[in-house]
């Protein structure tokens, strides 16, 4: 239950600093728990990388995205999760007419 919320609030009650400083640590999680073989796209990996800011490294480089790649980043990691999500049900579609055919 309180991980699902995490994946779902929607921050309401924060500025608008502070409410994509929350979806940047969501974001951050979702990338370290994205399925690499799955995407199977590491230019993808690497941009959506170096827009989100690594919590455990964030002295480096690549950690100075600009507020509107951050945003940006954000909203292509959503899209990206349902995208996931939507493939998984699909190919599991696929197998079961197969299957049966």
């Amino acid at each position: 239950m309180i991980e699902e919320h995490r994946h779902r609030d929607r921050f309401l009650d924060l500025n608008i600093d502070n409410h994509l400083w929350a979806n940047m640590i969501r974001s951050h999680y979702n990338l370290l728990a994205l399925n690499k073989e799955m995407l199977n796209n590491p230019v993808l990996y690497d941009l959506l990388k170096a827009g989100v800011l690594d919590w455990e490294k964030p002295n480096e480089r690549l950690n100075q995205a600009t507020q509107a790649i951050q945003h940006l980043t954000t909203i292509h990691m959503r899209i990206l999760a349902k995208h996931l999500q939507l493939e998984v049900k699909v190919r599991a579609a696929f197998l079961c007419f197969w299957a049966t055919n």
